[in-house]
C-alpha cells in the first residue's frame, strides 16, 4: 500500500505542477523572472526552480545516482523549466514503477543525514505543495490563476475517469 500511495501522490503532484505550468505558459521571460518582494521566493522563476532543484537532488539520491541539483540559472524561461522538469518526472516515474512496499524503509543518504525513503518522498511531495501554492498565488496576482490545485480535485477527476471507463 505504501508504494501505491506514493505513486498516487506523485501523480497528483505532477498534475498540479502541470496546471501551474499551463497558467505560466506564454508569460514573458521578464515577467517570469520579475522580483516581487511580497513573495517568499521573490519571483515565479525562483519559486518553481527551487521545487525542481529539490526534486532533482533527492530524486537522484532515491534512484541511487550521483546527487545533482538543476541550477536555477540554467532555467531561463517557462519552456526551459517545463522541459527540464519533464525529464526529471520521467526518471522519477520510472523509479516509482519499480517501487515496492518493502523498499520504502530503505535508508537514503542526504547531506543532513540518512532517512527512510518514504520520509524523503513525503518531504518532496509536501515541499512541492507548499511552493506550488506560492507560485499559484504569484500567477493569480499576474491574472493567470491555475485554478484549484487541491488533492481532492485531483482525486475526484481520477474517480470520474475510472467510472466513465477512461484512464
Amino acid at each position: 500500500m505504501e508504494a501505491d500511495y506514493f505513486r498516487m501522490l506523485y501523480d497528483y503532484s505532477y498534475w498540479a505542477r502541470d496546471k501551474v505550468l499551463a497558467a505560466a505558459e506564454g508569460i514573458s521571460d521578464e515577467a517570469f523572472t520579475r522580483v516581487n518582494p511580497a513573495f517568499t521566493y521573490g519571483s515565479l522563476h525562483k519559486a518553481l526552480s527551487h521545487i525542481l532543484a529539490a526534486e532533482s537532488n533527492l530524486g537522484s539520491r532515491w534512484r541511487g545516482e550521483q546527487p545533482y541539483i538543476i541550477p536555477a540559472d540554467s532555467i531561463t524561461s517557462v519552456a526551459v523549466l517545463k522541459e527540464a522538469w519533464e525529464k526529471e518526472e520521467e526518471k522519477n516515474r520510472r523509479f516509482l514503477e519499480t517501487l515496492h512496499d518493502d523498499g520504502m524503509h530503505h535508508m537514503v543518504q542526504t547531506r543532513r543525514g540518512d532517512l527512510p525513503l518514504w520520509q524523503l518522498m513525503a518531504h518532496i511531495a509536501n515541499h512541492g505543495t507548499q511552493h506550488r501554492s506560492e507560485a499559484a498565488e504569484m500567477l493569480t496576482v499576474m491574472g493567470r490563476s491555475p485554478g484549484d490545485l487541491d488533492l481532492m480535485q485531483y482525486l475526484l477527476l481520477k474517480h470520474e475517469h475510472l467510472t466513465d471507463g477512461t484512464t
